[in-house]
């Protein structure tokens, strides 16, 4: 080993590429509102929502790609539309205004799937036989866009949707809830595939000038974006890159986004309902891929290796990687490795620098203590920094070592 990238879809980002949470509803808000009847330009597409929403990433997206070239495929435009129509976790998203990121998207797939508990509070038989329970605004607002309940006439009570009562033994049927709600997920992660295939790999072909990053130096890259972007611009082949969390694809039968939570409730588990976590997803759409070789106790490597993060968040949703890391860090006996992390500014490195030490399981002082001795550093993700890192020559006991990719 010596160099080593992992990218996030900060990497996408740091190419103007509109794959933020809220890029992505707002392209869907406006392909759900709007009647197209050819293809779709840029600024029929992205000049509403989009622009109001966004628009310090509009103008990037305008100063970096020949937008003036760009179509859109209107029957891929109606598809997507008609896959909006019946989904039912994209009209709960689109109503929900705090979610700017997919950080907050994960979080809200969390907070509803707890609030599934609330359920178990209404045990009265009667009531249920009634479908007649009292009213909390809480549970309406979070499972009404689902068809799962609804406002009962009088403002005291709410119903739920027939199909949901067990009636036979008269309790709610939570696992039939849950069984609709990961039906509708899966769709909707089909739905996302469908923007990053037909939407945003539009980009590539009209990128105005991509920079020149000596990829060909890194030994291993690994990514938890779904897109190529390292193929399409770089032209890096794709077996030189591990796809953490899947790739997309025009088939969205082959797709295999892992796109969920960390993990769920001990209330939910007994519902199984594990179809929502990412450790779920991965072994079912087979992107558990390996990562890098942690050594089990301390060991003599003899020669430096360097971490290099691009993009990602260090957030606990990926907390097995980022732990798998630092270990790797703490079982270097000659304390040669290093992670090196690229953030867009000093508020990014400070979200950076929090989001780690919230992970329990990394010892604070051990951040602190590799930090101190130059193998934890953060700098600017800028051209000029990536091409001074990537040409790094590393040491190797007996010798200088370079990178092999091509």
């Amino acid at each position: 080993m010596s160099k080593i990238l992992i990218t996030g879809n900060g990497f996408d980002l740091f190419h103007h590429l509109p794959t933020k949470y809220n890029h992505f509803i707002s392209i869907m808000i406006t392909i759900e509102d709007v009647v197209y009847e050819s293809d779709v330009s840029f600024e029929e597409l992205f000049g509403r929502v989009f622009k109001r929403k966004d628009l310090g990433d509009y103008d990037l997206i305008i100063e970096n790609y020949n937008t003036n070239n760009i179509k859109f495929d209107l029957d891929k435009i109606n598809r997507i539309k008609q896959l909006l129509e019946t989904n039912l976790w994209y009209k709960h998203f689109k109503n929900v205004s705090k979610l700017e990121t997919w950080i907050d998207f994960e979080m809200e797939i969390e907070t509803i799937l707890n609030l599934l508990a609330i359920f178990d509070i209404h045990k009265s038989k009667k009531a249920v036989e009634k479908n007649m329970f009292e009213n909390s605004l809480v549970i309406y607002s979070a499972f009404e866009a689902f068809g799962i309940v609804k406002l009962d006439g009088n403002l005291g009570s709410f119903i739920l949707n027939d199909e949901f009562i067990n009636k036979r033994n008269r309790l709610i049927d939570v696992k039939k809830i849950l069984e609709d709600l990961v039906k509708s997920f899966e769709e909707f992660i089909v739905i996302f595939n469908r923007y990053l295939v037909d939407i945003v790999s539009v980009f590539y072909n009209e990128i105005k000038q991509k920079s020149f990053i000596p990829f060909g130096l890194i030994n291993e890259i690994y990514t938890f974006n779904y897109t190529p972007t390292l193929e399409n611009i770089y032209k890096i082949d794709k077996s030189k890159i591990v796809y953490l969390h899947g790739k997309i694809n025009e088939d969205c039968q082959k797709q295999n986004l892992v796109l969920g939570i960390s993990e769920i409730s001990e209330e939910i588990k007994k519902n199984k309902a594990f179809d929502f976590t990412k450790y779920h997803q991965k072994i079912i759409k087979r992107t558990n891929e390996k990562f890098i070789d942690v050594p089990k106790s301390l060991k003599s490597s003899w020669r430096e290796t360097v971490f290099y993060i691009i993009g990602h968040s260090l957030d606990q949703s990926d907390k097995e990687y980022i732990i798998d890391l630092f270990k790797f860090l703490e079982f270097d006996n000659d304390k040669l490795s290093k992670i090196c992390v690229f953030c867009y500014d000093k508020k990014d490195e400070i979200n950076k620098l929090k989001n780690l030490l919230s992970i329990s399981k990394i010892n604070k002082e051990f951040i602190v203590e590799m930090n101190k001795e130059g193998r934890l550093y953060f700098t600017t993700l800028n051209n000029e920094n990536i091409m001074k890192e990537f040409n790094k020559e590393l040491y190797v006991r007996g010798g200088l070592e370079i990178g092999i990719i091509g």
